[in-house]
């Protein structure tokens, strides 16, 4: 085989292991994050009390196995357990929030450690290989002192702060809630025709970590927008359809001129698609869209709303393209302006070379946590897709990837608020 098509061949494998490692990595995510979890509840404290106290002898290797194992088994049944009671009393439900809390921060924590460890490793090499080629070779053993204290003292630092933000995101983050407000000129929409209003919010996860006080909060302050149009993307149920009697009566209160339009999100799928279709059906007037496009007459022109189901390549990653936008869009009019309602924003480079409009999404939670510097580069939502929050464009054609109102997992913000977006759409 020839220089030339060995190349070829490596260029050709290379994406096929990204696309394998990656399948397996999010595969096996949730598991991967609990054995990390239940590593670092361990790890992590006794790495603060070795520092803190040298003379502690921290203990042997086995045991930090057979501890891991044990926080393990208790963290699977915590959580079994936690989720087969949908109201636990809340004699119960507080110490689980804090244990889970604790252990979640030191995750974080552990993650953390292990870089700084990386990075002291190659700084140690680096300080040996030095003076093992200059005059003097004492240099590593003055130096490497300094070096270990300073990494210690610079990572315990750095765990307080870490520890003290996750803690700031329990109380204050996730309390915070922005109205993003944006004006979008769509190359379809008539120049003769008056500006239309769009809120659209996402990710309700309607459950446990939702009260029925905040629900009624946000739709309170979405209509106080008074839009012509609302859409809500994907996920508005957490998991458990045994929320739906309480809850979704509030979302019938949401009121707009031309109507309440949703699509499903991977979440409703979890909680099973036909009980969030039922439920919205019996207690509200929102309008599902399950692979379907409504023809609406506004301001003079004809929108289409385009909503699909959820589909994606695991829980995290949407699909690059779908057969079935492609078919739904065969049946709109090119020159009429179109918008997608898609709960995860991956579609959006197929929707744009199709021609549509706008595509509204959610799903990333815009990371949930972010830098405070920089938020929409550095969140996690950079991990599982290229559009983890806010405005993007492609030629005439924009897609807006909404923060949502609820979270998921754990009630913690960092640097990302709650979003209601209020969209102004003309020519």
């Amino acid at each position: 085989m020839s220089t030339a098509q060995t190349k070829t061949s490596l260029h050709q494998l290379a994406p096929k292991a990204f696309h394998w490692i990656s399948g397996v990595f999010f595969a096996n995510f949730f598991t991967l994050l609990l054995i990390t979890i239940s590593v670092s509840q361990w790890i992590v404290p006794v790495w603060f009390v070795s520092i803190f106290l040298p003379a502690y002898s921290p203990p042997s290797a086995a045991l930090a196995l057979a501890v891991s194992l044990i926080l393990f088994c208790l963290n699977l049944f915590l959580l079994r357990f936690s989720r087969r009671l949908s109201a636990l009393p809340i004699v119960l439900r507080l110490p689980l929030r804090i244990y889970f809390a604790s252990a979640f921060i030191s995750a974080f924590c552990f993650v953390f450690l292990v870089l700084c460890g990386v990075l002291w490793a190659l700084l140690s090499f680096l300080v040996a290989i030095c003076g093992f080629f200059f005059p003097f070779a004492e240099l590593h053993l003055s130096v490497q002192p300094v070096l270990t204290l300073g990494f210690q003292l610079f990572a315990g630092v750095s765990l307080i702060l870490i520890t003290s933000l996750f803690i700031y995101g329990y109380f204050g983050g996730q309390r915070q809630l922005r109205i993003s407000e944006r004006e979008l000129s769509l190359a379809h929409w008539p120049a003769t025709s008056p500006h239309i209003t769009i809120v659209q919010i996402s990710d309700l996860h309607i459950g446990t970590n939702l009260t029925t006080q905040e629900l009624e909060t946000y739709v309170q302050k979405v209509n106080e927008l008074q839009p012509d149009l609302i859409l809500l993307t994907g996920d508005i149920l957490d998991a458990n359809p045994v929320h739906i009697p309480d809850f979704f009566p509030y979302l019938n209160a949401l009121h707009a001129r031309h109507g309440v339009f949703a699509c499903l999100g991977n979440h409703d799928r979890y909680a099973g698609a036909h009980a969030v279709a039922a439920g919205l059906a019996d207690y509200t007037h929102i309008t599902l869209l399950r692979d379907q496009v409504v023809h609406l007459a506004i301001a003079g022109t004809t929108l289409h709303l385009i909503g699909l189901d959820d589909r994606g390549k695991d829980w995290a990653r949407g699909l690059d393209a779908d057969a079935t936008l492609t078919r739904l869009r065969a049946d709109v009019p090119r020159h009429e302006p179109t918008i997608l309602l898609s709960h995860r924003p991956d579609i959006f480079p197929a929707a744009a070379s199709l021609g549509i409009d706008l595509t509204l999404s959610g799903h990333t939670h815009g990371g949930q946590f972010a830098l405070p510097f920089q938020s929409h580069q550095f969140n996690l939502a950079r991990f599982i897709t290229r559009f983890p929050r806010g405005q993007y464009t492609l030629g005439n054609c924009f897609l807006y990837v909404n923060r949502g109102l609820g979270v998921t997992g754990q009630r913690i913000r960092l640097f990302t608020p709650r979003e209601i977006a209020l969209l102004t759409c003309r020519a």
